[in-house]
């Protein structure tokens, strides 16, 4: 993956990250799912080599 491509899915990966916390924090149900859904996605899994299942519980014992 070029180096551009590597950066627009860092921030892709930030912003449902920010989206995320901002979703538990607020108890928006809809836009936590679409999170999640996004982090179990074989799309996240193409732009990073993290966990999505892992992101997902450290997110939820800090935010939810």
């Amino acid at each position: 993956m070029s180096e551009g491509y590597k950066l627009l899915a860092a921030a892709i990966i930030k912003q449902c990250l920010l989206d995320y916390r901002e979703a538990l924090l607020s108890h928006d149900i809809i836009t936590t799912l679409e999170c999640e859904q996004f982090l179990r996605s074989q799309w996240f899994d193409f732009m990073s080599d993290m966990n999505g299942e892992k992101l997902i519980k450290m997110m939820r014992e800090e935010f939810a």
